[in-house]
């Protein structure tokens, strides 16, 4: 029998298999690059189409604008720089939370010998 914790989550943006937290949100990788990349330039994006637009995985690229603004109602956060973005409880390391603690993640994480996942 499996725990709820072992089934695969689904991204509040555009419905992808989540891998955590990213800017408060359990959102997928492509999610998350989306926000930071979207968030850092600043640009002002508008919809042709009212803001109407679905954001599913398959047309998640299609309006920039409307996937931003599902990305903020989904309660992601501009103002959460990528140290403070936290990972889901159960991907997160055993332990204390310390710089040492981290940097062997990332090493593990880079060189393959990591037991777990590790999101930045």
């Amino acid at each position: 029998m499996a725990s709820e914790e072992d089934e695969p989550r689904n991204c509040v943006v555009c419905g992808d298999r989540a891998t955590g937290y990213h800017f408060h949100a359990l959102t997928c990788e492509g999610c998350k690059g989306f926000f930071r990349r979207t968030v850092n330039k600043k640009t002002g994006l508008t919809c042709p189409f009212a803001g109407s637009c679905n954001v599913s995985k398959a047309q998640r690229r299609h309006c920039p604008a409307c996937r931003l603004q599902k990305c903020l109602n989904a309660g992601m956060k501009k103002d959460t720089s990528s140290s403070s973005v936290h990972p889901s409880p159960r991907l997160a390391h055993p332990g204390p939370c310390t710089a040492s603690a981290h940097a062997l993640c990332r090493h593990q994480h880079f060189h393959g010998t990591a037991s777990h996942q590790v999101h930045q």
